[in-house]
């Protein structure tokens, strides 16, 4: 059961902004219409907003949890209209620092040891405030700089309350709605409460950011602070401190000598070697997480923090991401429309040409324009787009991952516009596809297999012997089965028609009874609860 106050404060704000005009045509609508114009908050003007508009401005008044599942839904064009998607987009993550004496105590209770034993200095002034937590900078015995990241006071109840709220109403929408099945709702909040949930446990980020770092250990494209393991707790987490350009200050990254279109191609570099060689990818690589290394222009070196939420594809979903992008970029559209229907993410049945032609003109014009306007990631969204006319969604993993790369190529483009992301990106992917797939690879997977075949060979005529008489009894016992399911069918049908016949009696007793003077009463009571034994006894 969700919080009642917390969901009255919800209906009010959905009220407020008008939300359930955006609902689809039901019977319950005209009743939550009509409820909504009685409220008086729905009478300040908001009905001139756009739908997207009240949505986003919804979602602000509701708060930080709010806020960031909506910026999640804002990469969900496979569900939503894309004019709601662009309007929530647009949210703001905007929220005040929390008192530095609170961290200080906050920090202190979650370490090992008293914290002046821990720093030799601790500023209460934080570097950086979220929704989930803030950042302190501060100084180690041995003089090295680090942060402390600390969650907020009370955030774990808040984030639990928020998503109860939102559980609740997924499920109502699921139920009313019939054409909600094609959304998920609840399967959305699901998967929005496995993101935040990761993003309030710090011991977490620690794992993914020491994993992320091995990877990118002794690379020149990327670097991930190092984490003190031994001073990390779920509560707080003290990882290096790094000193970078902000990745969206283009005037001091030029201003440093490095060299923009380089910088651009390492960032697709990094997000196809994540993505394809490791597995492994930074979800969160919005600007605020992303710096420039200053020391060496000439070989210019990202530095990401923030890793709460990272993704990993199965082998399989690996496998349809890899031909899915490589069919793209060689104009190879029966493929890319072949391997949608195949990996089962199509609600309802596709027509397969109608998708086809609609795939093919949504690309040709996109390939065809110019290199200063031809952009990758919004082609994906428009792909998206049109995913939702055909009941086709993608799992949760692929637009995380998707997101990453409209933020890639967002930021790559910011640093050199002329950043094209087909050139770069598809010798790697080939390469990768050669890796995994190519005659060596195929060479090395019968080789690592050669052991177990040897020793199951000896076995194998008993094992044929045994799937040849399996097939030669089949044709008896499906007909042994059939007569099995046939006798039962049977037994129900006349267990059903002596159950309704010992009611049918009984209700003809109660009826000579009252009317008839009862006379054959207890003729047919008699019988009508023989009846009714021998049904249940059956």
């Amino acid at each position: 059961m969700p919080p009642v106050a917390r969901l009255f404060v919800v209906v009010h704000v959905a009220c407020r902004y008008r939300l359930f005009s955006l609902l689809p045509r039901h019977p319950a609508r005209p009743f939550l219409l009509f409820f909504q114009y009685l409220m008086p908050a729905s009478w300040l003007g908001t009905g001139g907003l756009s739908e997207g508009d009240r949505l986003r401005l919804a979602l602000e008044r509701l708060g930080p949890i709010f806020i960031k599942f909506g910026q999640l839904m804002a990469t969900r064009r496979d569900m939503l209209p894309p004019e709601w998607t662009e309007a929530l987009a647009r949210l703001q993550d905007d929220v005040t620092p929390f008192q530095g004496a609170d961290a200080r105590a906050l920090v202190e209770a979650a370490l090992p040891r008293p914290l002046d034993q821990v720093f030799a200095d601790f500023d209460d002034v934080p570097l950086a405030a979220a929704s989930v937590a803030q950042v302190h900078p501060a100084t180690l015995p041995d003089g090295g700089e680090v942060v402390v990241k600390v969650l907020r006071p009370g955030i774990e109840e808040r984030v639990e309350r928020d998503l109860k709220v939102m559980d609740f109403g997924a499920r109502v929408l699921e139920r009313l709605w019939a054409d909600t099945r094609f959304f998920h709702p609840v399967r959305v909040v699901r998967d929005y409460q496995h993101v935040i949930r990761a993003e309030l446990d710090l011991e977490r980020e620690a794992r993914n950011s020491e994993t992320m770092r091995r990877h990118f250990l002794f690379s020149p494209l990327l670097h991930i602070p190092a984490v003190h393991l031994e001073l990390s707790s779920r509560r707080v987490m003290v990882s290096e401190r790094i000193h970078g350009i902000p990745v969206n200050d283009i005037e001091r990254i030029r201003a440093a000598g490095i060299d923009p279109r380089q910088l651009a191609e390492r960032g697709v570099e990094i997000f196809f070697t994540q993505v394809f060689r490791h597995n492994f990818f930074h979800a969160d690589m919005h600007p605020g997480n992303i710096f420039v290394n200053p020391e060496h222009p000439e070989s210019p070196q990202y530095m990401a923090v923030d890793c709460a939420i990272a993704g990993r594809l199965s082998k399989q979903d690996l496998n349809v991401l890899g031909r899915m992008v490589l069919a793209v970029m060689r104009e190879d559209y029966p493929a890319l429309v072949d391997l949608v229907i195949r990996a089962g993410w199509a609600r309802g049945p596709v027509d397969r040409h109608r998708f086809e032609q609609a795939v093919t003109e949504l690309i040709e014009p996109v390939r065809g324009a110019s290199l200063e306007s031809l952009e990758f990631a919004p082609l994906i969204l428009k792909l998206f787009d049109l995913a939702r006319d055909y009941h086709i969604e993608a799992p949760v993993q692929y637009i995380l991952l998707m997101k990453t790369l409209v933020h890639i190529e967002g930021l790559g483009r910011s640093i050199y516009p002329q950043l094209d992301i087909w050139t770069t990106g598809r010798p790697l992917l080939e390469r990768w596809m050669m890796e995994e797939y190519g005659p060596t690879a195929t060479a090395r997977k019968l080789r690592n297999r050669l052991p177990e075949w040897t020793a199951q060979l000896p076995e194998m005529p008993d094992l044929l012997r045994d799937a040849l008489e399996n097939l030669r009894h089949q044709p008896q016992q499906q007909r042994e089965t059939a007569q099995r399911f046939e006798d039962g069918q049977r037994r129900h049908r006349h267990t059903l028609l002596g159950g309704l016949g010992g009611l049918g009696l009984g209700g003809l007793a109660a009826g000579d009874a009252l009317f008839a003077g009862g006379t054959s009463a207890p003729a047919l009571a008699v019988a009508g609860a023989v009846l009714l034994i021998w049904a249940w006894r059956r």
